[in-house]
């Protein structure tokens, strides 16, 4: 299976709600585990990444550190306007040691939307999402850049 949540793949964050030209956005669309979006001292935080079609989604993962809680929201139409809620959960504090939240899921996007919460620091980064799935059109495209997971 292929990760959607690449930038050679045609993912781009098309929203975000803080941004240090340090540390962007695209970071989590990179594949490296160190790079990374930060926050920018409050919360919620959250960005919205545009996936290159609509997918079948069967797995999210997200590498974080000091995140507190996170929600992931999804949409299936060409326009992001109406999200839903796809799970909300607390993440243990790894004193410093990234973050593995790995979900298996079954559903449609085109858009998701990763909502930080609260953190266990004024900072909280988001070193990676991986959106593994199946294009709804049945083209995945050359098979370049799959999941390695990731793990602790």
């Amino acid at each position: 299976m292929k990760d959607f949540a690449r930038q050679e793949n045609g993912a781009v964050v098309v929203m975000t709600s803080c941004e240090d030209d340090a540390f962007p956005a695209d970071n989590v669309l990179d594949g490296k585990e160190s790079s990374f979006w930060i926050t920018t001292g409050m919360f919620p935080q959250e960005f919205v990444i545009s996936l290159a079609k609509p997918v079948q989604v069967s797995q999210i993962v997200v590498l974080s550190l000091n995140v507190k809680k996170l929600a992931v929201e999804r949409c299936e139409t060409e326009t992001a306007q109406t999200f839903e809620k796809v799970f909300e959960v607390d993440l243990q504090n790894r004193e410093g040691r990234l973050q593995t939240e790995r979900h298996q899921v079954n559903l449609k996007a085109k858009y998701l939307k990763f909502t930080l919460l609260g953190g266990y620091a004024e900072f909280a980064t988001v070193n990676r999402v991986s959106v593994v799935g199946a294009a709804l059109d049945g083209d995945d495209g050359p098979d370049n850049a799959t999941s390695s997971g990731g793990g602790h």
